[in-house]
């Protein structure tokens, strides 16, 4: 055995058989700005820690549109209320990584709201998708009102010309003047989990998706309720929830502390596919400062045999660095390490058959997930 200084680490999950779902992990990974999708990303906020300027809470748009996220500042429609810029941070990887990762959060106790203006030409969306890596850290008494982020905002304009997109936390997807699928969500929220959530509206439905550990589920799937957003500003952080009440919009204050990693807005519903592949994507880039072909240490396929007792990972590599590779079925149990002296192929990537689960002999029935994860060694 070597000795081990673990220099980097990355992790992914395998969804053997999760009805219901997309497993992401087996997914062909497809970078946010791949040119198959570029056309359509109207802002990609991401890289916190090298974007993010804490000093005038201005995030920077990576999407190359220059729709840069700016404070709102002040509103006097009803009554004058100043929205200020939020704060630098960090947050759990969750099942994502090991590592805390920057953030930009968003406090209970600060009326601080983003808006990236004008994605559509000052034209209402039919067709949308948004993607957002974040954890809500403290979830408001009523959560329907925590919105991390959304196509409109009533907050931000103080006034409600009702057809927003809002990721309401309740969960559900929040129009302002209504909501859809409040309730009928087969899982709940799941506050302090870093989770990627992706949601889409196209002229045949509404979908929206959950993320937490590597495996995309299906949590809304409503056909027969499109419509035009009223206006086409994209908003982050207090769409609802606030440390202030909404001047004219009753005395309710719902304060919630959460914190965003990464989000893109794109004018388009892309297919089920493009999404599993960009949430793939999102899986192995959490912070999105890497671009789509950095050389952080990251999976970027996996092959599972038709027997599903085996899969071939590969990830980007260094020459001449050597890998560990550990699986583990259950996160709160110790990693088991399945090999430490794989050599790196010499190129960009190197890949490796690793069984899918740990011991001499597959056990009966297999797990339905496994989680595996590399380690460049010193």
């Amino acid at each position: 055995m070597k000795d081990k200084h673990n220099t980097k680490l990355t992790s992914l999950l395998l969804s053997l058989a999760v009805a219901g779902s997309i497993p992401s992990g087996v997914a062909q990974e497809l970078a946010p700005d791949d040119p198959s999708v570029a056309a359509d990303l109207a802002v990609w906020f991401r890289d916190a820690a090298g974007t993010f300027d804490p000093g005038t809470g201005v995030w920077a748009d990576s999407s190359g549109n220059d729709r840069h996220a700016v404070p709102v500042g002040e509103v006097d429609v009803n009554a004058p209320l100043t929205y200020v810029g939020p704060t630098a941070s960090t947050t759990s990887g969750g099942a994502f990584s090991v590592d805390d990762v920057p953030a930009v959060r968003f406090s209970n106790d600060a009326d601080d709201l983003l808006v990236a203006a004008d994605l559509n030409g000052d034209v209402g969306l039919t067709d949308l998708t948004i993607f957002v890596v974040y954890n809500v850290d403290f979830l408001a008494a009523n959560p329907n009102l925590t919105r991390p982020v959304g196509i409109g905002s009533v907050s931000g304009t103080q006034a409600n010309p009702g057809n927003h997109f809002n990721l309401g936390s309740d969960p559900s997807i929040r129009k302002d003047n209504g909501q859809l699928g409040a309730g009928t969500y087969p899982v709940a929220f799941p506050p302090q989990t870093t989770l990627i959530r992706s949601a889409r509206m196209s002229a045949a439905s509404v979908d929206d998706w959950f993320n937490i550990d590597g495996t995309l589920q299906l949590g809304l799937n409503l056909t027969g309720v499109s419509y035009t957003t009223s206006v086409d500003d994209f908003f982050l952080g207090d769409l609802r929830c606030g440390n202030t009440p909404v001047p004219g919009f009753g005395a309710a204050i719902a304060r919630a502390d959460f914190d965003i990693v990464q989000t893109l807005a794109y004018t388009a519903a892309l297919s089920d596919e493009q999404v599993a592949g960009i949430n793939e994507w999102l899986a192995n880039n959490l912070t999105g400062g890497s671009g789509g072909s950095g050389d952080d240490l990251a999976f970027t396929q996996i092959i599972v045999a038709g027997d599903l007792l085996s899969a071939e990972l590969t990830w980007r590599s260094k020459p001449g660095k050597t890998y560990a590779v550990d699986l583990s079925t259950d996160l709160n149990a110790a990693w088991q390490e399945i090999n430490d002296e794989v050599e790196s192929a010499g190129g960009d990537t190197t890949s490796f058959t690793a069984p899918t689960y740990a011991g001499q002999d597959p056990p009966d029935p297999l797990s339905d997930r496994v989680f595996y994860r590399v380690r460049e060694l010193d």
